[in-house]
Formats: structure tokens, C-alpha cells, sequence
């Protein structure tokens, strides 16, 4: 009976561990990344927004608060936040500590606030990394879900002559996924071994 529930211990760990990895989902188009976020989430469109003072720029409502920071601060009087210096990196960072899905248009735009169709680079805090190279606002739009907080979302600096910007900002918690019955009985098998070896011991 001894390997038995060490067998059964061993697969709970490993079930456990599993379930305490980052998994981030990628969406490429804002209906089936709203799908995936539960309601209640914040959205920022920028909009009659002016340019803050020097340093982060703070957001916040239904719950969840982040700021946006450049190295030459926030660029805000165009209907969109932007860097407002060229070539360098905008990071929003999330401050609420509740964030699992974030999504919204990211794109580059030169010194008139016109769109530009060159290469963008998001990072998130767990190492996720999306590039791609929208053709025009629409297709700018990428969204995240994790089941573990997202702490921070960074946009590479875009170049010589071009600022990193980002619109229509959805801030929120995903929908909590249906585990599959195959998972469960996992699950339950682990944690029956886990008790079965505790009885054990006692």
C-alpha cells in the first residue's frame, strides 16, 4: 500500500504544480477577447483627456487602477495615450492587483497622430510576447487572459520618428474557465492520495 499512496501523493504534487503555472491567452480581435472577460471591466477610451503632469499617468475605475509611464512622459491630447518623446517604450503598469485580462488597440503613430503600419512588440509581466504588424486600426487590436495577475504590460519603443501608442484600453478579470471532467477526477485522485498518506502517519 506504501507506493500506492506515494504514487498518489506524487501525481497530486503534480497536478498542483500544474496548476500554479501562468497560462496567457492571445486574442487578435476585440469581440473574442470580450467574450472571455467577465463584466465589470474597466474601459478607457481617452477621449477629452489632456496631457498630465511630469511622471506616470494614473487610471482608474470600476475597481481596477493602472499608470502609464514613458521615460519623457505621456502623451494624452490626441484622443489616445502615446510616448511622447520617439523611440521609446510605453509601460502600463497594473496596480489594482486584480488584473487577469487586458486588451485594447495598440499601434505606432508618427508626429501628426497618424497611424503607421510598422512591427509591434508587447511584453507582459510573465514573459509573454506577442509581434505583429497591424495594417490599420482594426487589426491593431490584441487582448490577454491569464489565470494569474497581470502585473504589467510593456509596448517596445517603435523607432526613429515614431511614438508607441495605445486606445480603447479594457481593463478587467477573465471568465473563469469550466475545468474539463477528466481534470477534476485528476484533481481528486491526487488529493484522496494526499489523505490516505496523511491517515498514515497519524
Amino acid at each position: 500500500m506504501k507506493p500506492l499512496s506515494r504514487s498518489l501523493s506524487a501525481l497530486a504534487l503534480a497536478v498542483l504544480s500544474a496548476a500554479s503555472v501562468a497560462s496567457t491567452t492571445t486574442y487578435s480581435s476585440s469581440a473574442s477577447f470580450l467574450g472571455n472577460v467577465a463584466a465589470g471591466a474597466y474601459f478607457e477610451s481617452y477621449d477629452g483627456l489632456v496631457d498630465p503632469p511630469a511622471g506616470p499617468a494614473l487610471f482608474s475605475g470600476s475597481g481596477f487602477s493602472y499608470s502609464a509611464f514613458a521615460p519623457s512622459d505621456i502623451y494624452l491630447a490626441g484622443g489616445f495615450l502615446s510616448t511622447s518623446q520617439i523611440s521609446e517604450a510605453l509601460t502600463i503598469t497594473f496596480t489594482s492587483g486584480n488584473v487577469t485580462a487586458v486588451g485594447g488597440n495598440f499601434y505606432i503613430a508618427d508626429l501628426n497622430d497618424d497611424f503607421q503600419s510598422v512591427s509591434v512588440t508587447l511584453t507582459l509581466s510573465d514573459g509573454t510576447t506577442t509581434t505583429f504588424t497591424p495594417t490599420s486600426m482594426f487589426d491593431s487590436y490584441r487582448g490577454f487572459t491569464s489565470d494569474l495577475s497581470i502585473t504589467s504590460l510593456t509596448m517596445s519603443g517603435p523607432g526613429p520618428s515614431l511614438y508607441a501608442g495605445l486606445d480603447n484600453l479594457t481593463v478587467g478579470v477573465m471568465v473563469s474557465p469550466v475545468p474539463e471532467p477528466a481534470t477534476l477526477s485528476l484533481l481528486g485522485l491526487g488529493l484522496t492520495g494526499l489523505l490516505v498518506t496523511r491517515r498514515r502517519r497519524i
